[in-house]
């Protein structure tokens, strides 16, 4: 039997981090600096981004784009993604100078890089909405990840929602490939940074259990069939993206979330 958690009170304290809000950003480096841009990544940018107030935990992950449906191919070449306690603590990191910092330095890599969503540098901050986490435990840092983001009007929201977070979600959570999935709805005001702002709503994020043969879970009979449900709504909403990432590093901050 699929659990569906709608609030941290309904989440054991040893799974607190089901609930941490996340900002999700995307890039696309050319190809030319590629190897150059994940150095940077994983050696410099994380780990001065972690030292900010308020963040708890930073990741670094490459796409995953051969032996997946051209469906799973969405947002160019790699993604970060950065957790705080609480919505207050994104918040405070984002306004931070560590932050700033860390995007200045970012800037140098902006005149090589492909577009995402129309812009140079992309992403979104998201509080969950919704947990499944039926094996009950925080998946490891390597697990490879699958995301689905949908641009969804005020029109559609009431239908949408429903679908997501009582049909999607527990679908793809039931699966014994899937160690943790949620769901999330982007903030889209009171954030410093316009680019994180991106197209995409609301989000799916699901671990996979497997870290080499996760491309077997997402073309197993059940995901598939989830994919094809998903995609219906192609069809009827402005911007629909899926991405599947593989780990490359990761760090926590040095002072847990504190802000």
């Amino acid at each position: 039997m699929v659990t569906i958690a709608r609030s941290p009170e309904e989440s054991p304290q040893e799974l607190e981090s089901d609930w941490h809000p996340m900002l999700m950003a995307r890039a696309w480096p050319k190809e030319e600096i590629q190897a150059d841009f994940d150095t940077w990544e994983v050696d410099k940018h994380i780990a001065e981004l972690a030292l900010g107030p308020g963040v708890v935990f930073v990741a670094y992950f490459l796409n995953v784009l051969d032996g997946l449906p051209e469906a799973y191919k969405g947002s160019g070449y790699c993604m970060a993604y950065y957790t705080g306690k609480d919505l207050e603590g994104m918040f405070a990191w984002l306004r931070s100078p560590e932050l700033a910092a860390a995007v200045e330095d970012g800037s140098q890599w902006f005149g090589r890089f492909n577009s995402v969503d129309y812009e140079t540098f992309t992403g979104n901050v998201c509080p969950v909405r919704a947990v499944v986490n039926n094996l009950g435990q925080t998946p490891p840092e390597s697990a490879p990840i699958l995301v689905e983001r949908w641009e969804v009007s005020d029109a559609d929201a009431e239908e949408f929602d429903e679908w997501l977070d009582n049909t999607h979600l527990p679908a793809v959570g039931g699966h014994e490939g899937v160690v943790r999935v949620r769901t999330f709805t982007a903030v889209r005001e009171g954030i410093p940074i316009p680019y994180y702002y991106s197209p995409g709503n609301r989000m799916l994020v699901a671990e996979l259990r497997d870290p080499v043969n996760f491309r077997e879970t997402l073309l197993s009979p059940e995901l598939m069939t989830r994919l094809e449900d998903s995609t219906r709504w192609d069809l009827r909403l402005p911007y629909v993206k899926r991405d599947v990432y593989s780990y490359v590093a990761h760090t926590y901050s040095p002072h847990g979330g504190a802000y």
